[in-house]
């Protein structure tokens, strides 16, 4: 069994929420911003309505992981 780290492939609104510490109309507006500009540069992108893609929000967030390399997603 390999040592990876299991991650859902989208960011939920619960989870802006907690990372903004921001309400939930709030955080879903966020979400919807991120997918529009997801679609502009992205066309074939898969988009789901009230969640964001997790390397595009991550990458949004300035976020780095160096487990991401190691990461899979379900």
């Amino acid at each position: 069994m390999s040592n990876t780290i299991k991650e859902k492939l989208y960011v939920s609104v619960e989870t802006v929420m907690e990372d903004f510490d921001i309400s939930k109309p709030k955080a879903y507006a966020i979400i919807h911003q991120l997918n529009e500009e997801l679609k502009k540069q992205h066309p074939s992108a898969i988009v789901v309505a009230g969640k964001v893609n997790r390397y595009w929000y991550d990458e949004a967030c300035l976020r780095q992981s160096t487990d991401r390399k190691e990461a899979t997603y379900e």
